[in-house]
């Protein structure tokens, strides 16, 4: 058994699949637990010098990906032959497990579950990235409720474009047969067929079971392109008139016939997910004493009681999360630049599922990051954050707030810079 890869300490194997085996980890520099994805090596066999090229690139695009439902990339590469991708380590339970312990799922959470994967594929599209093999084992249910899309890119890297072999084990295509759209499994896949893939996870978080399961590979590639859709009625009375014609609509033949987007999924789907909790925010009273020490200009030992605090006992959560910040300005202005723009990635995952994307808080949290992508040299990166950001603040913040227009203002100099 594996225990090591370069400076990741693989603890324990978290599940496997077609495309490769996930393991919790820690960092051997500073001791932070990790999630790796190893991809299978019998999944693309003598041609690995090309998927290792598309799966690099992928996973730099894919890296840049910035939405609290997406777990943060951290980092990514290939040892010995072997391709790894290094995450924020989720906690919860795969949507799978969810529904082979509960069953089909209340109306009124099913539908929360899908609002929270249209509303990343919303994103993800905006981006003009595609996830290709939406299902429930990539999809993490936290603690907190809140829904995780795993695995974008991944089968990105692995499709083969025309005349390549293709990668996947037993030349399968990418993307799996119960969830694939139908003109996808003939190679023409577009934002709509994660709709579609969407479709069948709502239909089985209703029902219990997706719509088409019987059957070889063939058989299920043929009932997706041209068998109905068994209805929802016959396996789930009772659920609403509009929210089975939505899923009616995802799981249209043609990609023209479904929702025109992700967003408008997710708008309709607002009528039956259930409303966002807020949170009550708390400070201890040490956190700002520690704050004022940093802005002085003594990062080493607030850091130290940054940590000190981060030990003791009974630190509310939010409070927790602000302590980590600020343990990461600090190491930030001590020259472990990297590590502190993982750590705040880390960081933002978590303050975004807590406090909501609009807490001011959060936008701190965004604007810490782009600052350090600039001193990382990830300038495109950067930019691309604080055009995002800049909209959110003139949106969220107080006309009389300072921080608002920060970050229109460095993105400004940025544009001059290149």
């Amino acid at each position: 058994m594996r225990r090591r890869l370069g400076r990741y300490e693989l603890t324990h194997e978290l599940g496997r699949g077609g495309m490769g085996v996930v393991w919790s980890a820690r960092t051997s520099d500073h001791d932070r637990a990790v999630a790796v994805k190893l991809l299978a090596p019998a999944a693309y066999g003598s041609e690995l010098s090309t998927v290792e090229r598309r799966f690099l690139r992928e996973a730099r695009l894919t890296g840049r990906l910035d939405h609290p439902g997406i777990p943060a990339v951290y980092d990514h590469g290939s040892l010995d032959g072997e391709l790894y991708l290094v995450m924020e380590l989720v906690p919860g339970q795969a949507l799978d497990a969810v529904l082979k312990d509960e069953g089909p799922l209340a109306v009124e959470r099913a539908a929360g579950v899908a609002h929270g994967v249209a509303d990343v594929l919303a994103y993800a599209h905006g981006q003009g990235v595609v996830h290709r093999d939406l299902k429930p084992s990539n999809l993490m249910i936290t603690p907190s409720d809140a829904v995780k899309v795993l695995d974008f890119g991944v089968a990105t890297a692995l499709e083969p474009r025309p005349g390549e072999t293709r990668f996947t084990a037993a030349n399968a295509t990418p993307g799996t047969v119960v969830y694939m759209a139908p003109e996808q499994a003939v190679g023409k896949t577009v934002p709509a067929s994660d709709l579609y893939a969407l479709g069948c996870v709502l239909y089985e978080l209703l029902a219990g079971r997706p719509p088409f399961t019987d059957g070889s590979p063939f058989m299920l590639y043929h009932q997706h392109a041209h068998e109905p859709v068994p209805p929802l009625s016959g396996h789930r009375p009772g659920v609403p008139t509009a929210l089975k014609r939505l899923v009616e609509g995802l799981l249209e033949k043609k990609p023209e016939n479904r929702p025109a987007s992700a967003a408008e999924v997710c708008a309709l789907l607002t009528a039956w997910a259930p409303a966002p909790q807020h949170t009550t925010v708390l400070r201890h009273p040490r956190l700002a004493e520690i704050g004022a020490l940093r802005l002085s200009g003594r990062p080493a030992p607030a850091l130290e009681q940054y940590q000190e605090l981060l030990a003791a006992p009974g630190l509310g959560h939010a409070d927790f999360l602000v302590a980590r910040v600020g343990a990461a300005l600090c190491a930030a202005a001590l020259g472990r630049t990297r590590e502190a723009l993982d750590e705040l990635k880390s960081v933002l995952a978590e303050q975004r599922s807590l406090l909501g994307p609009g807490d001011p808080g959060v936008l701190d949290t965004r604007y810490e990051i782009a600052v350090l992508l600039v001193r990382t040299g990830e300038r495109h990166a950067a930019a691309e954050l604080l055009r995002r950001l800049a909209d959110d603040e003139d949106r969220i913040l107080s006309a009389d707030d300072l921080r608002r227009g920060r970050s229109r203002a460095l993105a400004t100099r940025l544009d001059r810079m290149t």
